[in-house]
C-alpha cells in the first residue's frame, strides 16, 4: 500500500486517519519507512512501519463495492444469536478486534436489534459504541454526509432490513 500527505486510510481499530507525515526512521541499524496517521475522530497520533500496514489492517476507505456489502449485512437476518450474554459479549469482543468491517457491521445490526428488544447489558451497550464509532465515521466519510445522517441510515436498515434507507441517502449526497 502507498501512503502520500493528505490521504485518508482506514485504521482497523481507530476508524478514519489522515496520513500526515511519510519518514524514514533508523531501528535496529535499519532504515525503515513509516507512515504517521492522525485518527479523525482523536487527534491520536501513531506512527506504523508500511511494510507492515496490510498485516495491521490499513486499508483505503470503503467504495461502492465495499459499501454494498456492509449494506448487505447491516439489513441481513441476525444469525444463530448466543443465548448466553457472556458467549455473546466474547464473540462480539473478537469481532471487534478484528477490525473487519462486516464483522462489525454484524455487531451493531445485532446489538441495535437486541436493544430494541431492551435487553442490553451495560456491556453489551459499551461494545455497541465502541463498534459503531468506527463503521459510523467510515460510512459517512465514504458518502460525503454527516456521521449523524450516517447513524440515520444505518438504524432504519437494521430495524426495517432494507437497504433503501442508504440507497437515499446516497442519491441525496451525489445530488451536494
Amino acid at each position: 500500500m502507498k501512503f502520500h500527505v493528505g490521504q485518508t486510510v482506514i485504521h482497523p481499530h481507530h476508524g478514519p486517519a489522515e496520513v500526515a507525515k511519510v519518514m524514514t526512521r533508523t531501528v535496529r541499524g535499519e532504515r525503515v519507512e513509516y507512515a504517521e496517521l492522525e485518527i479523525v475522530s482523536s487527534r491520536l497520533v501513531i506512527s506504523i512501519p508500511i511494510s507492515k500496514a496490510v498485516e495491521i489492517g490499513i486499508r483505503d476507505v470503503a467504495g461502492t463495492h465495499e459499501l454494498d456489502k456492509l449494506a448487505d449485512v447491516l439489513s441481513g437476518p441476525t444469525v444463530g444469536e448466543e443465548p448466553q450474554w457472556s458467549r455473546r459479549y466474547k464473540a462480539n469482543r473478537a469481532s471487534i478486534a478484528s477490525g473487519d468491517p462486516l464483522q462489525l457491521a454484524a455487531v451493531v445490526r445485532d446489538l441495535v436489534r437486541r436493544r430494541e428488544r431492551g435487553s442490553l447489558s451495560l456491556g453489551e451497550k459499551d461494545l455497541l459504541k465502541e463498534a459503531a464509532a468506527p463503521l459510523l465515521a467510515e460510512i459517512a466519510l465514504a458518502i460525503d454526509v454527516s456521521e449523524d445522517d450516517a447513524r440515520e441510515v444505518i438504524h432504519s436498515m437494521i430495524l426495517d432490513e432494507s437497504r433503501a434507507a442508504l440507497d437515499a441517502l446516497d442519491e441525496r449526497a451525489e445530488a451536494v
